[in-house]
């Protein structure tokens, strides 16, 4: 399906939900997950979701889990749910 298809929330609630099943996850991981909905978006890029990631963590939505570097040396930060962050999708997002 497409965006013209169905109602989709908004891209920067759709990267924090992504995170409501508990993995963790990466940039390139959101962006590799969503694009079937928001690949038209412009900002579905591995730069636009880290920067709504790092708002996100900075919010109390989203921790870091772990980080690890690519095959290119590039750094990787994997990030989590928090529980506020859980509560707050469960009373404001869904």
């Amino acid at each position: 399906m497409n965006r013209n298809d169905k109602k989709l929330p908004p891209l920067y609630y759709a990267i924090v939900l992504h995170f409501l099943d508990g993995r963790a996850d990466d940039a390139s991981g959101v962006v590799e997950a969503l694009r079937g909905d928001y690949g038209g978006y412009r900002l579905l890029n591995a730069g636009g979701v880290e920067e709504a990631l790092a708002t996100a963590k900075e919010n109390g939505l989203l921790e870091e889990a772990g980080y690890r570097l690519d095959e290119g040396g590039g750094l990787r930060i994997d990030y989590e749910m928090t529980e506020f962050g859980r509560d707050m999708v469960q009373r404001c997002l869904l």
